[in-house]
C-alpha cells in the first residue's frame, strides 16, 4: 500500500526565496503548456483556414489547413523510430529549447519540470474522464512542485532536494524500515513549507480487504451537521464547527486587512495573518476527522457511508423573475449559512480518511445510495416524507418513534447489507425504548425519553400503536392526542 508522511521542513531564508521562485516560474510553465493544449485541441475541432491576422498582436500568420497534432503544437511529434509521441512527450522535448530561450529555466532541476507536465497530463487525463476542464493557475492555486522517485534522498532528519541542498525538517513519526520512497512533494502553506512523502510500505496489504465471509460486524454511518456522523449503534459524535468557533476573529482579521493601504507591506502581513488563521482552521479539521477515522474502524470490520452529491447540494439558488423581469426572493440568502456549515463538515475528505484508514487495516468500506434513508422507518419499512420532522423520526404507519439520524444510519447500514450480501445479523443496531409523554399546558411539545443500548443483531422494538397507548394516549394520523 502506498501511504504519505507528511513533515514541517526548516528551510534557510536563501532556500525559500529558492523555492517561492521556482513556484512563480512552474506555474507559467504550466499556464503557458495549458495554453498551448487548448489551442491544438480548438485547431482540430475549428481550423483556421485562408489568410488572417492575429486579432491580438494583428501579425499576419499563414494559412493551416490541418493540425500537426491534436494534443500539442510544441515539440517534435514523432520520434527517431517514427512512432507519434503523445502530448507529455512533445512538451517535454521542448524543455532543452525553453532553457536556452529562457536561461531562467536552467535553476529548476529537469525532473521538477517534467513532473509539472505530469500534472497536466493528469489534469487533461480527467477531462476525457468527464471530471471537469483544466483551469489556469492562479498564484493561490499552484503551491506545490514534485520530485520523481530516486532523485531525493533521506537521512535521520535531514532531506536532499536537488537543486535547492540539503535542509531539515521535523521529525514527528518515523518511517518504516523496508519501505520504496515514490514521489516527493513540497508544499507552501500559510504557517511554512511541508514536505510529502508518498512511500510504499510492503507489509500493509495492497487491495486486499477482508474476507466477506468472515465479517462479524458491519455499521452504518449517516452524515450530518450537528451531528457530524450517526452510527447505527446508537452513538453520535457531534460536529465541532472549527470555523463557526473561529468566525468571529476571523472577521476581525479580515476587516483589518482590507483597511490597510492597497499593495503595501502592512497589508501583506495582515493578509499573511489572515492565512495562518485559515490554515490553523483547516489543520484542527483534519486532526478531528483522523481520530474519527480511527475510532470507526476500531468498531467494525464494514463501514457503510452515503454517496451524497455535496456539490449540488451546496449550489446556489436558481433566480426567479415574474412577468415584468423583476427578480424574485429564491432563499438564497437563507441559504448561504447552510452551505457555510457544509463546507465547514467538509464530508468528502471526511469519507477519504475513513476509506484510507479501512484499506490500511484491510477492512471494507462502500458508498450506498441514501434514497430515502430519512424517510423510511426500520421497523414496518414505511416510507413517507412526513416521518421525519427535524431530529424526531415518528412512522405514520405503525407509530415508532425515534432519533431521525440513528434511523438513517440503520437504513444505511442494511443498504450495505445487501450490496454486500452480507446476513442482516451483523449490523451493530441500538435498542431504543421511547415513552413519548402527553402533551399538557406548560410543557414542552414533543418531548421524548430515550435510553440508548448497543445490542448487535436484535431488532428494534415497536412503540405502542393502538387507541389508548402509552399513558392512555390516542393516537390519530400519526400523533398523540392527550385524551
Amino acid at each position: 500500500m502506498i501511504i504519505a508522511y507528511k513533515y514541517k521542513l526548516k528551510p534557510s531564508p536563501s532556500q525559500e526565496i529558492t523555492m517561492a521562485n521556482w513556484l512563480s516560474m512552474l506555474r507559467s510553465h504550466y499556464n503557458f503548456c495549458l495554453r498551448d493544449r487548448i489551442e491544438a485541441y480548438e485547431q482540430v475541432k475549428f481550423p483556421k483556414l485562408g489568410n488572417y491576422s492575429d486579432l491580438k498582436t494583428k501579425a499576419p500568420c499563414c494559412p493551416l489547413t490541418c493540425s500537426i497534432s491534436d494534443q500539442s503544437q510544441l515539440g517534435e511529434p514523432f520520434k527517431k523510430s517514427g512512432k507519434k509521441r503523445n502530448a507529455y512527450e512533445m512538451q517535454s522535448s521542448e524543455l532543452r529549447f525553453l532553457k536556452k530561450a529562457r536561461p531562467w529555466y536552467q535553476k529548476i532541476h529537469s525532473t521538477v519540470l517534467q513532473q509539472n507536465l505530469r500534472r497536466l497530463e493528469t489534469a487533461f487525463g480527467n477531462f476525457f474522464d468527464g471530471r471537469g476542464s483544466p483551469k489556469f493557475k492562479t498564484r493561490q492555486k499552484f503551491k506545490s512542485f514534485s520530485y520523481p522517485p530516486n532523485q531525493v534522498k533521506l537521512e535521520e532528519n535531514k532531506i536532499y532536494l536537488p537543486s535547492i541542498g540539503w535542509m531539515r525538517f521535523f521529525k514527528s513519526r518515523n518511517i518504516p524500515d523496508g519501505f520504496n520512497l515514490k514521489t516527493v512533494t513540497i508544499r507552501s502553506l500559510a504557517d511554512g513549507w511541508y514536505v510529502a512523502i508518498r512511500i510504499e510500505n510492503k507489509d500493509i496489504p495492497q487491495s486486499n480487504p477482508k474476507d466477506l465471509t468472515q465479517v462479524k460486524t458491519v455499521i452504518g454511518c449517516d452524515l450530518g451537521i450537528k451531528k457530524l456522523l450517526a452510527l447505527s449503534n446508537g452513538e453520535l459524535i457531534e460536529n465541532p464547527q472549527f470555523e463557526k468557533r473561529l468566525s468571529k476573529r476571523k472577521t476581525i482579521r479580515q476587516r483589518r486587512a482590507s483597511r490597510k493601504k492597497r499593495g503595501s507591506s502592512n497589508q501583506k502581513r495582515a493578509y499573511a495573518k489572515l492565512a495562518r488563521l485559515d490554515q490553523k482552521i483547516v489543520n484542527q479539521r483534519e486532526d478531528h476527522q483522523w481520530k474519527i477515522a480511527h475510532r470507526l474502524v476500531r468498531k467494525a470490520e464494514v463501514m457503510v457511508l452515503e454517496n451524497l452529491n455535496i456539490q449540488g447540494m451546496i449550489r446556489k439558488c436558481r433566480a426567479k423573475q415574474d412577468e415584468n423581469g423583476k427578480f424574485l426572493k429564491n432563499g438564497q440568502s437563507a441559504k448561504r449559512a447552510l452551505n457555510r456549515l457544509i463546507r465547514d463538515c467538509s464530508w468528502g475528505n471526511l469519507k477519504t480518511k475513513i476509506k484510507s484508514v479501512a484499506e490500511k487495516f484491510g477492512l471494507i468500506c462502500i458508498d450506498v445510495n441514501p434514497k430515502f434513508t430519512s424517510q423510511k422507518c426500520s421497523y414496518c419499512g414505511h416510507i413517507q416524507k412526513e416521518n421525519r420532522k427535524k431530529e424526531r423520526f415518528l412512522c405514520l404507519n405503525c407509530g415508532f418513534l425515534a432519533d431521525a439520524d440513528i434511523q438513517a444510519s440503520l437504513n444505511i447500514g442494511r443498504k450495505g447489507l445487501e450490496t454486500l450480501g452480507i446476513s442482516p445479523s451483523k449490523l451493530l443496531m441500538v435498542h431504543q425504548e421511547v415513552t413519548p409523554k402527553p402533551e399538557s399546558t406548560g410543557s414542552r411539545n414533543g418531548e421524548i425519553s430515550v435510553s440508548l443500548e448497543i445490542e448487535p443483531g436484535n431488532p428494534i422494538p415497536p412503540a405502542p400503536l393502538s387507541k389508548g397507548g402509552a399513558r392512555g394516549d390516542e393516537w390519530v394520523n400519526g400523533e398523540a392526542i392527550p385524551c
